[in-house]
């Protein structure tokens, strides 16, 4: 891998994001000052310049279009702030992380570039179910499937001249092979299980908590406040699990997003709800996931889930939704139960479940013991083999075979 230089584009990079934040903060850690690869990232921002991290870590902060009615994205839309970038820096490979924008200015950029980057995208947003199939689901099916497909036709234009596509969960991954992006890489996504553990847990918050009744039961919702998120089934659920329960439960949210009021308004409306706010650090962050008992993650459009994945790490039992990449983490493990998306009447079925079952320490360590096995040095290292392998590829003029590979064990072998 001697002078390899990856550039990574991505327009779901926001200063408040989630998965995706956390993702390439810990890829610029892990490369800083490694001297055998170049990392560059594109990171969209407010002004252009460029910032240098270490002898192997270069961001190139280029002025970006917010967009409107979100938390800080911006998207990366200057074709010669681009080209700047890549002809200062003659990447081997670039990875774009988003769908919109991005995958035609790169491959415009790269048209006459000899020798030409090898190409892959990261499916870090399930973009045909997620922004069309969602909205559609209020509609008959017939709709529903009608506005995905037309999403599956735009990523199969949109991704057709890259060498292979990078997914995080081998469920995700199989579905999108189904509907024609059939060069997939298994790279699943990483956990800090020594900040996110059990001993993180707080006695003083879980005092505050319980508020004097040692059983009761607190849920914790580390999202972005949004439907997408499951947030309506939370606050629909709530007074029905107060009823339910011997207690009613401590529900605690983190995070900022366009249900902001609502939550809001719940906390005030509810002795047992509390809103934290944004928590930007990761130990504050790992302090209340290991001093509850129950973490949700109900979107049905998560590619890996790394909340589901740091809340496994601290011990927590987890209900979350049957889609997706966080039901492949939970179902798995046995760590909790999963629900269909949006249904209050399961969602309460279950949290109910989890309280009164006796388990909540077993499927703790279940959980626990599952994700242990990813590791976001283990995420880059999975990588480093992938480039390694879209590039062998590439160099000798070939195409990727088709499939979805996974090189996280010793030998390639192919899921599907």
């Amino acid at each position: 891998m001697s002078g390899l230089t990856v550039l990574d584009c991505n327009n779901f990079w926001s200063p408040t994001g989630g998965g995706v934040r956390r993702y390439h903060l810990e890829k610029l850690k892990y490369f800083c000052d490694r001297a055998e690869v170049k990392h560059v990232f594109v990171m969209p921002d407010t002004s252009t310049y460029q910032e240098v991290l270490g002898q192997g870590v270069c961001i190139e902060h280029v002025r970006s279009i917010k967009e409107p009615g979100t938390d800080g994205y911006r998207y990366v839309l200057n074709r010669n702030a681009l080209r700047r970038v890549v002809n200062q820096h003659t990447p081997d490979i670039i990875e774009v992380g988003s769908p919109l924008f991005l995958p035609w200015l790169i491959r415009s950029v790269i048209r006459r570039t000899k020798p030409r980057p090898a190409l892959v995208g990261f499916w870090h947003d399930d973009f045909p179910r997620t922004h069309l199939g969602r909205p559609a689901r209020k509609f008959p099916p017939r709709i529903r499937e009608s506005a995905e497909g037309l999403g599956w036709w735009w990523m199969r234009r949109t991704f057709a001249s890259f060498d292979a596509m990078f997914v995080a969960s081998k469920r995700v991954g199989t579905n999108m092979r189904r509907h024609g992006l059939r060069t997939c890489y298994y790279t699943p996504l990483g956990v800090d299980i020594d900040r996110f553990d059990r001993v993180r847990r707080d006695p003083d918050i879980v005092g505050t908590v319980n508020a004097g009744a040692d059983d009761r039961i607190s849920i914790f919702f580390p999202h972005r406040l949004s439907d997408e998120k499951g947030l309506s089934t939370v606050i629909q659920a709530y007074p029905l699990l107060c009823e339910k329960l011997p207690h009613a439960p401590a529900l605690v949210f983190a995070g900022i997003g366009p249900g902001l009021g609502r939550v809001q308004e719940m906390a005030r409306r509810y002795e047992h709800v509390r809103y934290l706010g944004y928590l930007e650090s990761a130990d504050d962050l790992a302090r209340w996931y290991a001093s509850s008992d129950i973490a949700v993650a109900l979107s049905a459009f998560e590619t890996f889930g790394l909340s589901a994945a740091e809340a496994m790490a601290s011990g927590l039992a987890l209900v979350g939704s049957d889609e997706g990449g966080a039901a492949e983490l939970i179902e798995d493990s046995g760590c909790g139960i999963t629900v269909p998306y949006g249904n209050t009447e399961d969602f309460v079925s279950a949290v109910s479940t989890l309280a009164s079952e006796g388990r909540l320490k077993e499927r703790g360590r279940l959980g626990r013991s599952h994700v242990s096995r990813f590791t976001w040095e283990g995420t880059f290292r999975n990588e480093l083999a992938c480039y390694r392998d879209v590039l062998q590829y590439s160099n000798a003029g070939m195409d990727v075979p088709e499939g979805l590979h996974d090189l996280t064990s010793d030998e390639r072998r192919m899921v599907v």
